[in-house]
């Protein structure tokens, strides 16, 4: 974002800045970031999940286009990938640097020996399962029903198991049907499927087109699995330590982005960037009012504490996904030090 240069400059002082632009990030030009910096800015690149990116790319996607990455002195290049699943593979094979990563996945890597930790994060899943079959609309319903998931191991396969947890089904007790990306919302729209592991956005959208009283909802992940995690911003570790000052940068900046997308002021246009996902900006309005209420998006700390985190490493023990003998332990997974430098330079 282009920052017009005041009026009561001189030309020379105009001409210095314009120099000073094609070596430093636009923000650092303008004096208003604590995080100037000299030299070439540093580059990120991030995965996010879903062709259109899912809610969880809304974050990024916000602090790239109101430009908190320039301000912070980091530039973050989004590369959007078909599922989390897929790039998180993508930062355990070294073709990315980070990935907004399903908890489950980034615990598996640290089990199988990859060297992966988790620098921000989302505790609270807005994960929940919907029907338009009247003849299912409990969790015992679902046993032997098609339900549709991102890809099996994804996060809503996943997330799938978590909650059946709750009424004693398993994930090979249900059917998995493949629906990468944000697909599953149109394929029930569509009739392809009567069954979905949905984000609370993609419900709004099903009960906007459909009728809210043809779509029930059969349960909820905050509620089958209180406590739990959503996902996280992880990177390898050589990685990190290679450019810890960008990372700190990129999640400075995610905080900045968070306050100002959390502003009742800046609902509308919250909105409007929110189309991103696939949805309209009215859709948008509305599932960013209830997520904001749900606390979806985590204002005060990092989104990562440790009993949440111990509690879905319990979890995946549990449905089979770890193994007690080699489960990652919280220190392992998780740097705080990255989102606390971070809060110094937002708040300083």
């Amino acid at each position: 974002m282009r920052t017009p240069l005041p009026r009561h400059r001189t030309k020379a002082a105009a001409l210095l800045c314009a120099a000073t632009v094609a070596a430093l990030s636009l923000a650092a030009c303008g004096g208003s970031s604590s995080s100037a910096q000299s030299g070439p800015v540093p580059t990120i690149t991030l995965g996010s999940p879903g062709i259109p990116p899912v809610i969880s790319g809304l974050l990024p996607y916000i602090a790239q286009k109101e430009g908190f990455y320039s301000k912070y002195g980091v530039n973050v290049v989004i590369r959007n990938f078909q599922t989390g699943t897929d790039a998180t593979r993508a930062v355990a094979d070294g073709q990315i640097d980070a990935a907004i990563m399903p908890p489950a996945l980034l615990m598996e890597l640290a089990a199988k020996g990859v060297p992966v930790v988790g620098i921000q994060g989302q505790e609270v899943p807005d994960w929940l399962v919907a029907s338009t079959d009247p003849a299912v609309t409990s969790c015992a319903q679902l046993k032997g029903q098609g339900v549709s998931v991102d890809a099996v191991g994804g996060i809503r396969y996943v997330a799938l198991s978590s909650m059946l947890k709750s009424c004693g089904l398993t994930v090979q007790q249900i059917k998995p049907l493949i629906f990468p990306g944000n697909n599953a919302p149109q394929g029930m729209i569509a009739g392809q499927l009567k069954v979905a592991v949905l984000h609370l956005n993609e419900l709004i959208e099903v009960q906007q087109q459909m009728g809210s009283n043809k779509v029930h909802v059969v349960m909820r992940m905050s509620q089958t699995s209180p406590g739990s995690m959503y996902e996280m911003y992880g990177v390898l570790k050589k990685t990190l330590a290679a450019k810890r000052t960008a990372f700190v940068n990129m999640v400075a900046a995610q905080i900045a982005a968070l306050k100002w997308m959390t502003n009742p002021a800046n609902l509308d246009k919250a909105a409007q960037l929110g189309t991103v996902v696939g949805d309209s900006q009215a859709v948008m309005k509305q599932a960013l009012q209830q997520y904001y209420q749900m606390a979806f998006w985590t204002l005060n700390g990092s989104g990562m504490p440790q009993a949440n985190v111990d509690k879905m490493i319990h979890i995946q023990i549990a449905v089979g996904n770890l193994q007690a003998s080699t489960a990652p332990s919280y220190a392992q997974i998780v740097d705080q030090s990255v989102y606390a430098d971070a809060v110094k330079k937002v708040t300083g």
